[in-house]
């Protein structure tokens, strides 16, 4: 069970707990109580004996006239979690007015370990209120009430804990039984709430007892303060800064009517007598300072038992006011009354809480049961401003500039309803920029209807605004704030700026287009699919690209595949232009596959006579899709633009998406001696994937790739075949062709061949490889890779040149001994000879430069790759 959060909040606590710890100091010292405590006989009421003992409660009602004892008395049952701590327990005795007596029993639970089992444990007291019984009422002991107090439950912020409050009066005292929680305060102070207090009458807890929670001291330094007498209304304020949140009791649970601008509706208390110490609390906003309270007692029409406060307490989360009415206002038809502060406050909390009022007689200050039927009420509470007579339109005014009045005119607008709204968006491109900023906060506040027109706009304006230049030299846009918060607003709203953002897609400048598209992909996409394809035919260049990978990104969400559906059945399909058409098939990438529809509406597009280039280049890639999903006529379309297209783009294209295809892996090993270069390379690469990726090549494909790592005249060709013998498992012939391309006349050759022997440990050909690692005059990287391949052939021959390598590092001649340095420490680690930290203790010291020192340690701490 968590501590109570109340506990942590003792100072502030009030008369709740102040009486409570006032009670406390009858307990006496630590020892438990093993005499008996009598409470004698009163008027009506019979004598109790009680003693508490380690195993239980036992507790005998005696008549008046006799002595009275426990012997022989009734063993009152505990609960079980409660049994152990009946050693600490105390009885309080408690005169109640009329002089009739009350037991309160409490067990702390202080020291003691919480567990599931024990929910009081570790914090709390368990409290039991028992009497005896009236005169002529039988013989056995009442318990009016038991159970944890002090111990709280519920979420954070909704927590509550019941308790037991002990109120002096002149004569005796109030014993209630009431709840604190988190969600009702007076401003931070702790409240009682649902209080049951104890009626010495018939000794029964009556629901509905008032209690004033504002400790006695704190009323007593109240500062005094007279409401005076308006002849006229007021005129209202365009706003309304108050905002009720709680209150301890209301008729009908209206207690939000006090400030809801209409002086014909009320808040009236809801419990027995005058009402004593109920309240209600407000969120304010503490950028407004207050200068008074509007006060507004009785409304037309009454309310039925209707009293006027005489006085009320004003309370802060650190001022407390106390406000004196002149006169009965329940007499006084549309009477209101102003307050003055004696200086302005800030605060987010106001709480109003009731004093003495002009009650009907019979209902006293203490809320006396006698007359239930008085209702205390207040039919307006309104605070009173710097701003008070400016209508939305002036605040949205003084939001410029950003300072404290600016903040001010933010936080009454924001709480100021439609008008205030419409006002902001209607001022805001009047507004410098911090005043813009504190606009959108006011418009956040809206529903996502009213936003939503208003961000969307921002997004279009501010996207057309930073479109960032094309080119490789292009400078990135400046963030914009103004940009980042319509955007996060528009996602916050999420499907309810599906229209407007459709709106932009199809009809906005090219920058809105793309930014309205990604943001519909995200939060709509279902709605994103049918604008995007509408917007696509029109859209051009780097435009019809972004909108394409917004449509690819709709596509993806399981959201839309009912739409996507929709759009590939071929009357849907058909009825748009064919590069629409291209680009959703295009867009759902591989899930084409898994489209119901995909594979038809291909075929419409991949068989149509005199096919251009543009339709059979664009075709290879959701061909591939289909194809690996298992479509055979797919896998024939991409097979034959790879053999026989006339055109090497094609080829080249359908070399590119064909590595994913295993049962292409022949066409593709044909591909790698294609007439045109760049389709021997793509087709190279894309077997170098497939090897990569764990494919099984055909046989020959390594005689095959060998062949162009020897003979073919371009250098991109033959370093794609090394790359892809290296990806391939080891065979004997593949090995001997990279070890020949060690010595073809590029190095970015022999880096691959290096690569490729490294992959496969060709340890047969360590000698060659070791050459390249210790020629001086070879490119630099050439003998890194060298060193790398060594390594991973676990070459331990080497491990002296390597240290040399590694140390040299240390103090640098140029970017070489680095690079070699780097590419030593690798493989040292990868070795990771027995005397490894000996040899690289000068490269741990302080003056090694961070990343060598870094490499180092990483060398160090590598797990070795190399058997012994």
């Amino acid at each position: 069970m968590s501590r109570s959060p109340f506990r942590s909040r003792r100072p502030r606590i009030g008369a709740a707990v102040g009486v409570i710890a006032a009670s406390s100091t009858l307990l006496g010292n630590a020892a438990a109580q093993v005499a008996p405590v009598v409470l004698p006989h009163a008027a009506g009421q019979q004598a109790l004996a009680v003693r508490i003992e380690p195993g239980g409660i036992t507790a005998r009602a005696c008549p008046a006239a006799a002595a009275c004892a426990p012997d022989g008395g009734k063993v009152l049952a505990v609960p079980s979690e409660v049994a152990p701590l009946l050693g600490s327990a105390r009885v309080v005795p408690i005169s109640l007015p009329g002089g009739k007596h009350l037991a309160k029993i409490e067990a702390p639970a202080a020291g003691k370990p919480a567990s599931a089992s024990a929910p009081g444990a570790g914090s709390g007291s368990w409290a039991m209120l028992l009497a005896a019984p009236l005169a002529g009422k039988g013989t056995e002991p009442i318990v009016l009430w038991s159970g944890w107090t002090g111990v709280a439950t519920g979420e954070h912020g909704e927590g509550r804990s019941d308790a037991v409050v002990v109120e002096p009066l002149g004569s005796g005292s109030r014993v209630l039984v009431g709840q604190l929680r988190e969600d009702v305060t007076i401003c931070g102070r702790p409240a009682l709430v649902g209080a049951s207090e104890v009626d010495p009458r018939t000794m029964t807890l009556l629901k509905g007892a008032s209690f004033q929670n504002l400790p006695a001291e704190e009323r007593r330094a109240a500062g005094k303060l007279a409401a005076e007498r308006r002849e006229a209304d007021a005129a209202a304020p365009a706003f309304r800064l108050l905002r009720p949140t709680a209150a301890s009791s209301a008729v009908g649970k209206r207690f939000a009517e006090i400030a809801d601008g209409d002086p014909k509706t009320a808040w009236s208390e809801g419990k027995a007598g005058a009402g004593r110490g109920e309240f209600v609390s407000f969120s304010s906003a503490d950028e407004v300072g207050i200068t008074g309270l509007g006060l507004r007692i009785k409304p037309p029409d009454g309310v039925e038992g209707g009293a006027a406060p005489r006085t009320l307490f004003v309370a802060t989360p650190d001022r407390l006011f106390q406000v004196s009415l002149p006169e009965d206002a329940w007499l006084k038809e549309s009477a209101g009354y102003e307050v003055k502060l004696p200086e302005e406050i800030r605060a987010s909390c106001l709480a109003v809480v009731l004093d003495e009022a002009y009650a009907p007689r019979g209902a006293g200050d203490r809320g006396a049961p006698s007359a239930p039927e008085v209702r205390v009420t207040i039919a307006e509470v309104t605070a009173r401003t710097a701003f008070d007579g400016q209508g939305p339109g002036t605040l949205v005014g003084a939001l410029a500039g950003g300072g404290e009045r600016s903040r001010a005119a933010a936080a009454l607008l924001a709480r100021s309803g439609p008008e205030a709204i419409e006002a902001a968006i209607a001022g805001y491109d009047k507004l410098d920029a911090a005043g813009r900023q504190l606009a959108r906060g006011v418009i956040d506040a809206a529903p996502c209807a009213t936003q939503i027109p208003f961000f969307t706009a921002r997004l279009a304006a501010g996207a057309s605004a930073v479109a960032p230049r094309r080119g490789p030299r292009a400078a990135a846009p400046e963030p914009d704030p103004e940009l980042h918060h319509a955007r996060d607003r528009i996602r916050r709203c999420g499907r309810a700026a599906a229209p407007a953002l459709a709106e932009i897609v199809t009809g906005g400048g090219s920058a809105a287009k793309v930014a309205a598209a990604r943001e519909l992909a995200l939060v709509a996409p279902a709605e994103a699919i049918p604008a995007l394809l509408d917007a696509l035919p029109g859209a051009r260049g780097a435009t019809r690209r972004d909108l394409r990978a917004a449509l690819a990104l709709a596509a993806r969400s399981q959201r839309a595949a009912p739409v996507v559906e929709e759009e590939v059945q071929m009357e849907r399909l058909r009825a748009r232009p064919e590069d629409a058409q291209l680009d959703l098939l295009r867009a759902l990438g591989p899930a084409l596959g898994r489209v119901r529809g995909g594979s038809a509406a291909f075929q419409a597009l991949a068989s149509a006579a005199s096919a251009p280039f543009a339709r059979r280049y664009l075709l290879q890639a959701p061909a591939a899709a289909l194809a690996r999903a298992g479509e055979a006529p797919a896998e024939a379309y991409l097979r034959a633009s790879l053999r026989k297209d006339a055109d090497p783009h094609v080829r080249l294209r359908a070399a590119e998406v064909a590595a994913e295809v295993p049962a292409l892996a022949p066409d593709l090993l044909a591909a790698a001696s294609d007439p045109d270069v760049r389709v021997r390379e793509a087709a190279i690469v894309a077997l170098s994937r497939a090897a990569t990726a764990g494919a099984k090549l055909p046989a020959g494909a390594a005689e095959a790739l060998a062949a162009r790592l020897a003979s073919d005249p371009w250098t991109f060709v033959r370093g794609g075949a090394a790359l892809a013998i290296g990806a391939m498992p080891a065979t004997p012939s593949g090995d001997r062709a990279l070890v020949g391309a060690l010595a073809d006349r590029s190095p970015e050759v022999r880096r691959h061949a290096l690569d490729g022997l490294g992959a496969h440990r060709a340890t047969a050909h360590i000698e060659a490889v070791r050459d390249r690692a210790e020629d001086k005059a070879e490119d630099v990287e050439v003998r890194a890779r060298a060193i790398l391949a060594l390594g991973a052939m676990c070459d331990e021959s080497s491990v002296d040149l390597w240290t040399r390598l590694a140390l040299r590092a240390k103090a640098p001649i140029g970017e070489g001994d680095q690079r070699l340095g780097s590419a030593a420490l690798a493989a040292l680690g990868a070795v990771h000879p027995a005397d490894l930290p000996a040899r690289l203790k000068p490269l741990l010291d302080k003056d090694t430069p961070h990343g060598l020192r870094e490499a180092a340690r990483a060398a160090l701490s590598a797990a070795p790759q190399c058997r012994r």
